[in-house]
């Protein structure tokens, strides 16, 4: 099987790639076919050049991109070109669409399933609170820790003559 994928050529801690068509078998930076383009996620925006020509020959051939290179093929307009021509192919692609992803799992449904049919069953009541007035309440709190100088509570200051 041949596959599209992505061959680190970057410095340490600098990567960079080069997008190439290689037997599945070979190592990641193993022997190759053909390097239809690169990618430098580095940049911001990351920078993508592929030979749309080639990307589109190397995926009517049968090659399979793998997800990363999916996605870079993707955001480069190729494979929406590519299933266009092939829309059979769509479903090979489906972790590519993010409301797919986003349904849930058949374990989990049944959990759903339960928690929305609670809430039918039940209303949830909603509490509207006010948000209150802080400077009012620390003014009022500072007047009423203050203590008020009451005649009884004063001594007489004892006369010296």
């Amino acid at each position: 099987m041949v596959k599209i994928r992505l061959r680190r050529i970057g410095a340490k801690k600098r990567p960079f790639y080069r997008v190439v068509v290689s037997k599945s078998s070979s190592g990641r930076n193993g022997a190759f076919v053909e390097t239809i383009g690169t990618y430098d996620p580095t940049t911001k925006p990351s920078l993508v050049n592929i030979n749309e020509e080639r990307a589109l020959y190397w995926l009517m051939e049968g090659a399979q991109p793998t997800e990363t290179t999916a996605y870079i093929l993707k955001s480069a307009g190729v494979l929406p070109k590519f299933l266009e021509k092939r829309p059979s192919a769509a479903k090979g692609f489906k972790f590519l669409d993010k409301a797919i992803a986003v349904h849930p799992t058949p374990a989990t449904a049944p959990a759903e399933a339960k928690s929305t049919a609670k809430k039918e069953e039940a209303p949830a009541e909603t509490v509207e609170v006010a948000p209150e007035p802080v400077a009012a309440e620390v003014a009022s709190a500072e007047v009423a820790e203050a203590p008020a100088e009451s005649p009884s509570s004063v001594e007489p200051a004892p006369e010296t003559e």
